[in-house]
């Protein structure tokens, strides 16, 4: 089985679903692959955020629509078998793009079949210690992504993990640490959950993570090569 294909079954819950995703280390082509999963199985996807993410001009995100203004995709035809990618144009940051109005969401996540969600930021870094304010994950939700990188086992902590400030090398009990931390990788999921050590491709001990635990599924893959690794 396609690692895509275990996510979306083990995430999808039918009309309307809202999928978050959270955490570090392959967010952004994992909204970019589910989306076009998703695509293949005819359903209608929204790509967002409720934060800030890449613009369309910095990421390939395949889409079929792109707006950046709420007149627009709210007037926009829902087609089955097609993906939008909506966000408002950043003036500060020009290669963000940053989250709709929470009202607008709410109209638009019961238009699609499906919303996929970047819920957070971690400055391109493979692990994250979250801050008070995020994730930002909406009240829509019914199921979490949440997302760790493999490539930082191994790594000194403060060069991997966006928003810690401490010392010492990253080794498996760390990530045990951010699964179990109120702070990290679990923090405000919501509905069906699923953890996923994304990159493992590229780690030649990679069953090293098979000793974590989690009061919810974890999953070792690779969002690029899209397969499951046991």
């Amino acid at each position: 089985m396609k690692l895509s294909d275990r996510l979306i079954d083990s995430l999808y819950s039918g009309e309307h679903s809202v999928i978050s995703v959270s955490g570090a280390g392959g967010k952004t082509s994992t909204l970019r692959l589910l989306a076009k999963k998703f695509k293949e199985r005819g359903l209608s996807v929204l790509i967002t955020t409720t934060t800030k993410f890449q613009g369309p001009k910095q990421f390939d995100w395949d889409c079929d629509y792109y707006y950046s203004d709420e007149a627009s995709v709210l007037n926009h035809e829902v087609k089955k078998g097609k993906a939008v990618y909506f966000a408002h144009f950043n003036l500060v940051d020009m290669k963000k793009y940053t989250s709709p109005r929470l009202e607008i969401l709410s109209i638009l996540v019961n238009r699609f079949d499906v919303t996929i969600i970047e819920a957070d930021g971690s400055k391109m870094l493979p692990l994250k210690l979250h801050s008070e304010r995020d994730p930002v994950i909406i009240d829509e939700t019914t199921a979490t992504l949440a997302i760790m990188g493999a490539s930082a086992l191994g790594c000194s902590k403060d060069n991997v993990c966006f928003g810690l400030d401490g010392e010492g090398i990253v080794d498996i009990e760390f990530y045990q640490e951010l699964i179990d931390n109120r702070e990290g990788v679990l923090k405000r999921a919501k509905g069906k959950t699923l953890i996923l050590i994304n990159g493992c491709d590229a780690v030649e001990n990679r069953n090293a993570f098979l000793s974590l635990h989690a009061p919810c599924p974890i999953i070792l893959g690779s969002i690029l090569k899209d397969e499951i690794y046991v």
